[in-house]
């Protein structure tokens, strides 16, 4: 018999089979109208399995997101494959987010949040997968700083991720310039780690090592969701 921790396969596919119902009637009814009921009746299973699958209808929100971040992530995956440097990449990215992520009235109820959401460990997971790999490799490089946790830098680039999103100014300049003001120094290393010190062929081999990451950040993006769920 499985501990606590374990999922089965059935149960794994069973909240797969919910939040695809779940994503199919915001779809139909939007975000307000939606119901725990209609979610269950469309997935062929009680009420009552639907809450504890999905837990309250706020979760049920962030597991939807998660499902359609799945497609951005792949978006911008494929928009900054070979394109720059680190930041340029992450920049790239951010624009693409502020244009996209407001046509999304899922993604745009997790931007409501905040601070929440941009600690909520699932869509850290997600976001992880794209910018961590980056955040490592510039770290290596020095280029972005080491004196502060991964996970509060991820915090950070998806907090101005949904400011970039939220402003009434979402053109690819605005989002652009709202990069380089307050994302760039903010993940630059201070004067005392010597970030001067880089040399260009470390730089170099961490821009290999950076276009390997966000290769294997792809694949490993597909099967993200199957692990968040667990």
């Amino acid at each position: 018999m499985p501990s606590d921790n374990t999922v089965t396969t059935s149960e794994m596919s069973l909240r797969e089979r919910l939040v695809r119902a779940a994503d199919e009637e915001i779809r139909h009814r939007g975000t307000a109208s939606v119901s725990m009921t209609a979610i269950a009746e469309r997935a062929g299973v009680s009420r009552a399995t639907a809450f504890r699958q999905l837990g309250g209808a706020q979760e049920m929100i962030v597991q939807v997101g998660l499902l359609r971040a799945e497609r951005h992530i792949e978006r911008a995956l494929e928009r900054s494959a070979g394109r720059g440097d680190i930041f340029a990449k992450m920049e790239d990215t951010m624009a693409y987010n502020a244009r996209e992520l407001p046509e999304d009235p899922v993604i745009v109820a997790l931007m409501a949040q905040h601070s929440a959401s941009a600690r909520h460990p699932d869509i850290l997971a997600v976001t992880s997968a794209v910018s961590e790999p980056l955040l490592r490799t510039g770290q290596e490089a020095g280029l972005i700083r080491t004196d502060i946790p991964l996970t509060e830098l991820l915090e950070y680039l998806i907090e101005q991720t949904f400011l970039a999103a939220e402003d009434p100014n979402r053109s690819d300049t605005a989002a652009r310039l709202r990069f380089r003001r307050y994302v760039v120094p903010a993940l630059r290393p201070q004067s005392s780690e010597g970030a001067d010190a880089t040399t260009q062929e470390e730089l170099e081999k961490a821009l290999t090592v950076a276009a390997d990451a966000l290769a294997a950040a792809n694949r490993a993006a597909r099967k993200l969701r199957r692990e968040v769920v667990e």
